[in-house]
């Protein structure tokens, strides 16, 4: 059975969610966190490396590049104006390798995404 688009960017939104969660309670937490946690965004990473490569192979055939171009215009100054902010809570030795990853991968897998959320015909 294949699994349907919106089930895949369903899973793969949702993975990211929990992932940036776990980052968030990593990076703001002063006590270290159980040693599960570590194990448990391996795992979501791997989930999420494994429905964005789908994502890709399902909507490689027409992406939208306004999309991720409009999200990267947005997204980036956000997190950096919120880093900003919230300087004194962060652990920046946490946060910001695992939110460059985070930032990276969604930002290359945003425009086949789009293409499978609302497909457009090739001629128009």
């Amino acid at each position: 059975m294949i699994p349907s688009n919106r089930l895949i960017l369903a899973g793969y939104y949702s993975a990211y969610g929990v992932s940036f969660a776990l980052l968030m309670a990593a990076s703001t937490s002063k006590a270290s966190l159980p040693f599960w946690g570590g194990y448990a965004d391996v795992g979501i990473a791997v989930l999420i490396a494994i429905t964005g490569f789908m994502i890709f192979g399902r909507g490689r055939d027409n992406p939208r590049y306004d999309v991720g171009h409009r999200a990267a215009l947005n997204i980036i100054p956000i997190l950096l104006l919120g880093m900003w902010v919230l300087r004194d809570t962060f652990d920046f030795n946490i946060l910001l390798p695992g939110l460059a990853w985070r930032v990276f991968f969604f930002l290359h897998v945003l425009p086949y995404s789009a293409a499978l959320r609302n497909p457009m015909t090739v001629n128009g």
